[in-house]
Order: structure tokens, then sequence, then C-alpha cells
């Protein structure tokens, strides 16, 4: 006959022992396992509230960006405005300036030239009582404008001719 070991015979100490330093690495093992996922859950929080709070700064840039482009859009049409020709002659005339005027010649049609067009051009002439060329131009009250008269234009013309031939 084999000899069984009775588990009753042996000694209660040395089981109490083996219990023991078992029980203490499970407790060790569970603390420990706690605590990595508190860690972990500690982390996740703290990514998540900070992705909120980027989420809150970007919604009110995006909302600094749409006032922008709308303030843009009036100042834009602001300035389209003010150049418009019919502002400019505004604010001009209350600068003080005034516009001259240019009076145009009808020029007749005759009905027996078959040669001529039945339109001509007009041209513009100031009248016969006025001294220089009015200009069309903006000009402050009080002044009048500078013309070139045809005995200056023509003594230009001899001097570049003279200039030229001295160069040939």
């Amino acid at each position: 006959m084999k000899k069984r070991s009775n588990p009753r015979l042996a000694s209660p100490s040395a089981n109490n022992a083996e219990r023991n330093s078992t029980t203490f690495l499970y407790v060790l093992l569970t603390i420990a396992c706690a605590a990595f996922l508190a860690t972990g859950f500690f982390f996740a929080a703290r990514q998540h509230f900070a992705a909120m709070d980027l989420g809150m700064k970007n919604s009110t840039l995006r909302k600094q960006v749409e006032e922008m482009e709308a303030q843009k859009r009036q100042l834009v049409l602001a300035r389209e405005i003010v150049r418009s020709p019919a502002e400019m002659k505004r604010i001009a005339a209350n600068k003080g300036f005034r516009q001259r005027e240019a009076t145009i010649a009808p020029v007749a049609v005759l009905a027996n030239a078959p040669n001529k067009p039945l339109v001509e051009r007009t041209a513009m002439t100031a009248p016969s009582s006025a001294g220089p060329k009015p200009v069309k131009a903006f000009l402050p009250i009080g002044t009048k404008p500078v013309s070139v008269s045809a005995e200056s234009r023509t003594s230009r013309k001899n001097e570049n001719l003279v200039a030229l031939n001295k160069l040939r």
C-alpha cells in the first residue's frame, strides 16, 4: 500500500505564511492597477477639458472673423461710394471748388451736300468774348486756368527744329 500524505498532518503555520504572502501580493497588485486606472482617468479628463476650452476659443475666433469680414464689406462699399464721380463732385463743391462748363458749338448739317456725312463732329469752343479756352476741371474759386498761347507754341516748335538741325 502506498503512503498518502494527509494535509491535516501538515503544520498550520506553514500554510498561513504561504497564504499571507500571496494575499499581500494580490492586494499590492490590485492597488497598483487601481492607481494606474485612476491616473489614466485624470489624464483623459485633463485632455477633455483642454479640448473643450480650445473649442470655445475657436468659436469666439470664428465669430470675430465673421464680424471682421462684415466690416470689410462695409468699408469696401464705403470706399466705392466715396470714389464715385457724383460723390467726388459733391465733396469738391463742399470744399469750395467749382466746375467750369465748356460750351458746345452746334454744327449745321447741310442737306444739299451729298459727300458729307449726315452727322458731323462737334468741337469744344469757348464763347468769342472769353480769352483763354475753358478747361473742364475743378478749380478753386477765384483762380483762372493757365493757357498756352499760339505764339509760344510756334516758338517752341522752332526752337526744337533748330536744336534738331544742330545735332545733324
